[in-house]
């Protein structure tokens, strides 16, 4: 997940993707598309209904790039709508603004916390151990580990 845009070159098509903050967000990479005359397509997800544009994304072509912007707090649960529908990571960019909220997988007692990304240390709420939030994250829990910070 990004903070900005970046335009990717030599696709076959674009797909923009976001709410009225998260497509001003991605206007320079539309501007660019613009310019070079590229196919595109632009999507207020507020006006459609997920079903719709699951639909829509399942009938796209090898070649096709995404890009999607919306608030940090629900843009996990799209990525995981695009991840199913068969977009690899190669081929979509996720924006997220507004305060981000993660997980964090307690090394004592396999507990899912939640973070924020200013909060570097936080205490499980389930044994209650101290936790330094480290980079170190596991798919198959979807949080980033949190270490031991304090015995």
């Amino acid at each position: 997940m990004k903070n900005e845009a970046v335009f990717i070159n030599g696709k076959r098509k674009y797909i923009f993707c976001g709410d009225d903050q998260g497509l001003k967000l991605l206007s320079s990479v539309m501007e660019k598309v613009n310019e070079e005359g590229l196919t595109h397509e632009r999507f207020l997800l507020s006006d459609f209904k997920m079903s719709l544009l699951e639909d829509f994304l399942k009938s796209q072509k090898m070649g096709t790039f995404l890009y999607v912007a919306l608030p940090s707090s629900e843009l996990q649960q799209f990525l995981k709508a695009v991840e199913d529908i068969g977009f690899s990571d190669e081929d979509v960019q996720y924006i997220g603004y507004g305060e981000e909220k993660f997980s964090v997988f307690c090394c004592r007692c396999h507990e899912i916390n939640t973070s924020n990304n200013e909060q570097k240390r936080l205490y499980c709420h389930r044994c209650g151990l101290e936790l330094e939030v480290s980079d170190h994250y596991s798919a198959m829990h979807d949080a980033f580990l949190g270490y031991v910070a304090k015995l």
